[in-house]
């Protein structure tokens, strides 16, 4: 079986367990504006039944990990159903193929160019991928924030005590609602010795959205200081509306298995085409590939049908659009927090400007323990979420996705109003 016969076979696969009535749902809400379609909770709850969801908990931890639709789900089936077939035929002649067919998708969806996207399995890796490759020396700066993801900053301390790096902090308010002041608070810090800026396009801990066109002129001015600049972009591809190439980094690094909703496990990174060769591969690869992106996707014999799936969680994707399900997430997270944000008893760390958030939320009590408030929250009212704590802001972090309910959001509220009783 060839790559286009099997990619034809997978599409064939998606319309049948798509859903010939969520395909008309989503089809009807382009037909109207945009403010119309976002509230129509007829359609959506006909677009909602796309997945398939926990009947015992409310969901509301959806920057953690996204559930895929069901024909994401079945698309990984078939995959490994076609791999096990014969395995070393599939993965040495048709994967290849079905990878660079990937890997132009994916740069359309992101803004870039295919020769700049690699194939990792999260936004970790990616990360790594690129500050494990980099020839440091001792006394290079790194500017960075205490806001940006928790295992990241164990990395950049790790490589710090390693290569005796300083690691300049950027402090960042929550919420913070000024561009040029997002923007003097990183560049104020560069210095002759700085090596490379690190900023996260969607801030995990509070959803805080640092716009596209900051991070712009951030980069712009780190690469004229010869500044190598990275964007941690695990919330913002396929939640917010963006270029990857507006952003005008030199690297950025997402997982797809959040807003994507593509297979657990998957991500991918961007490097600008004019650093691939000054970054080493975490894994050896042969010299020739030095200028090559496909460098930084030599691990070994991977597991592919996850990889394969992503074809038919992009076209699920595209089929709502980025800026129809923009909205909608936006919407999510504004029905509750607005029906909260008068509450004394309640501080949110989000902001309402849509500017500056999307669908991630972030508050907590004024008063009690706000950890046996999370506790409870989750365990007796069965809603699923996170509890966030990083410099200047704690609490519980709502992330709902677009097959979230309005009834799920009021039960949210509800039960809320009810703990602060």
């Amino acid at each position: 079986m060839i790559a286009g016969s099997t990619f034809c076979s997978l599409q064939g696969l998606s319309q049948q367990v798509f859903a010939e009535e969520i395909t008309e749902s989503i089809d009807q809400l382009h037909t109207m504006d945009l403010g119309e379609a976002t509230k129509n909770e007829e359609l959506w709850k006909r677009v909602q039944a796309a997945y398939t969801v926990s009947k015992g908990y409310i969901n509301l931890n959806n920057g953690g990990v996204s559930p895929q639709p069901e024909i994401v789900q079945q698309a990984e089936k078939k995959y490994l159903g076609l791999i096990n077939e014969m395995p070393s035929r599939y993965i040495g002649r048709v994967f290849p193929r079905n990878r660079s067919i990937l890997r132009a998708k994916l740069a359309k969806l992101g803004g870039c160019q295919p020769e700049e996207v690699a194939m990792m399995y999260n936004t970790t890796e990616a990360i790594n991928t690129v500050i494990l490759g980099i020839d440091w020396k001792a006394g290079d700066e790194i500017v960075l924030s205490k806001h940006d993801y928790s295992t990241v900053k164990v990395g950049w301390e790790q490589l710090a005590r390693r290569y005796q790096l300083k690691l300049v902090w950027v402090t960042l308010p929550a919420p913070i609602e000024n561009q040029e002041e997002i923007i003097h608070r990183y560049i104020s810090k560069f210095t002759s010795k700085t090596r490379l800026v690190h900023l996260t396009h969607i801030i995990n801990w509070t959803g805080q959205i640092i716009p596209t066109a900051a991070i712009a002129k951030i980069c712009t001015k780190a690469r004229n200081q010869g500044i190598f600049s990275l964007v941690d972009g695990a919330h913002s591809l396929a939640h917010i509306n963006f270029r990857i190439e507006d952003l005008n980094c030199d690297a950025y690094a997402t997982s797809l298995h959040k807003w994507l909703c593509a297979p657990i496990g998957t991500g991918m990174l961007y490097l600008r085409r004019d650093q691939i060769s000054k970054i080493w591969s975490m894994f050896p690869s042969d010299v020739k590939q030095t200028s090559s992106i496909e460098k930084f996707e030599h691990k070994g014999t991977i597991s592919i049908a996850k990889e394969e799936a992503i074809h038919t969680a992009i076209e699920f994707h595209q089929h709502i659009g980025i800026e129809l399900k923009e909205a909608r997430l936006r919407f999510l997270k504004n029905y509750w927090a607005e029906q909260l944000r008068e509450d004394e008893r309640i501080q949110f760390y989000t902001s309402f400007d849509p500017q500056y958030a999307g669908a991630i939320a972030l508050f907590d009590i004024k008063e009690g323990d706000s950890f046996k408030f999370s506790h409870r929250l989750e365990h007796n009212y069965r809603i699923h979420h996170t509890r966030s704590e990083v410099e200047g802001a704690k609490g519980v972090r709502i992330s709902p996705n677009i097959y979230t309910s309005l009834d799920d959001l009021d039960h949210l509220v509800e039960s809320i109003r009810t703990l602060l009783k």
